[in-house]
């Protein structure tokens, strides 16, 4: 496994993950070895998987697919150039590099005191700082400087990158403009570099958390891994991509001067950004919402539906691009999500299911409520999942889904998803 890693942010263990990219051709044999390793897959942006021991969480690994690598960052074929081998026998990113990522996500709006302390910590350990600065200042000027910054300065002063520096850097790097519209809009997606696929498929895979959604979505990859066929994941939950939605949202509520606590049922392992405007509270299982705040209420499901719909015509794009294009999480999900968290909101429905590309082919990995807590313990309460499961219940007979019963060994189910999925 170890030709096909790259440490990007170093190999110190001491933090709560390891941060790895996977190099063209990896993706299969990394997965199959954490898998044997057992650790758990959650697939998180396209391009993106943590990899967790459950239900510790002692051990994450957070994976990136080569084609993944954002744009602000120095260009991967310069960073796995400059690397050289660590003390885990990994490729280990060059102090420059890392120096320099650190800098380009304090343009992006990462808190400065944390990137200052990355990008000294990298200086102070690799024993050359002057020197891993002048190299810095050699590959992007203006990163550079910010990297310089961050070693001269004391990083506790501001809490984020000062607007002078940052618009100084606008206007000095093409890298530092990337991580800003990194900062509005959020990463593009990107698609493998490999050539298109004749007849791409997207697979929509369904289910309750548990259910083997993850699990499902990585044996898809693989088999078209296999075939040498572009493929990637792509993870789409409500409410994950509002971007600047969030900010605006607590905005309004201090300018209204509402309530800001939300209590939403579904436990997000990204933590939860589908936040609503204004004091909702959900019931036991968040079926149902006990006090709608009126229009901005509304207006805030309307959005995160619409940030969901943005993100699932994402897919559509790559696919049209030439790539497979597994779903973990679809509209069958989006669906129960938006009741779970706001009640029923048939407009936000509606743009749900208008917007949503359809499928090739979509599969619904039907486990009961116990049996998924079993699975994935301390991940959701079950009261929770009972409510999912009444809800998967009440909405599959419209969402034309196959029915895969998940409840059988993984190999069973994950040869009928090849099935559904190949046919």
């Amino acid at each position: 496994m170890g030709t096909h890693l790259l440490l990007w942010r170093g190999e110190d263990l001491t933090g709560n993950d390891l941060d790895v990219v996977v190099l063209p051709g990896g993706g299969a044999p990394v997965a199959r070895a954490l898998r044997a390793a057992g650790l758990v897959p959650a697939p998180q942006d396209p391009g993106r998987v943590l990899w967790r021991r459950l239900p510790d969480l002692d051990v994450v690994v957070d994976v990136l697919a080569d084609h993944a690598w954002p744009a602000m960052y120095p260009p991967l074929p310069d960073v796995r150039r400059r690397a050289a081998p660590g003390t885990l026998g990994l490729l280990v990113a060059a102090p420059v590099d890392r120096v320099l990522v650190h800098a380009a996500e304090a343009v992006a709006g990462r808190p400065w005191s944390r990137c200052a302390t990355r990008v000294r910590s990298v200086l102070e350990a690799s024993g050359e700082a002057a020197e891993v600065l002048a190299a810095a200042r050699a590959v992007d000027p203006a990163l550079g400087r910010i990297a310089g910054l961050a070693w001269s300065g004391d990083p506790a002063t501001a809490e984020h990158l000062g607007a002078g520096e940052v618009a100084r850097a606008l206007a000095g790097s093409p890298r530092a403009r990337r991580a800003a519209r990194t900062r509005l809009v959020g990463e593009p997606v990107t698609r493998p570099a490999t050539p298109p696929v004749a007849r791409p498929r997207m697979i929509a895979l369904s289910g309750m958390d548990g259910a083997g959604k993850s699990t499902a979505s990585l044996a898809l990859l693989d088999h078209f891994e296999r075939l040498d066929e572009a493929a990637l994941v792509h993870w789409t939950r409500v409410g994950a991509d509002l971007g600047l939605l969030v900010h605006v949202g607590r905005i309004a509520r201090r300018l209204l001067r509402r309530d800001r606590s939300v209590s939403v049922a579904v436990e997000d392992p990204q933590g939860g950004s589908a936040e609503a405007p204004s004091g909702q509270a959900s019931g036991a299982a968040g079926a149902a919402v006990e006090r709608r705040g009126g229009l901005l209420d509304g207006v805030w499901v309307l959005a995160v539906a619409l940030s969901s719909v943005r993100a699932a015509r994402h897919a559509g794009r790559l696919r049209r691009s030439g790539v497979h294009v597994v779903c973990d999480r679809w509209l069958l999900d989006a669906l129960v999500d938006l009741r779970l968290r706001y009640g029923r909101h048939r407009v936000a429905e509606w743009l749900l299911r208008r917007g949503f590309p359809r499928p090739d082919v979509a599969v619904l990995l039907r486990v009961e409520a116990r049996a998924a807590a079993v699975r994935k313990p301390g991940d959701q309460p079950l009261v929770v999942l009972e409510a999912m499961a009444r809800l998967y219940d009440e909405l599959t007979p419209r969402a034309g889904v196959v029915v895969v019963d998940a409840a059988r060994a993984d190999t069973d189910v994950l040869a009928e998803v090849l099935r559904a999925g190949s046919a």
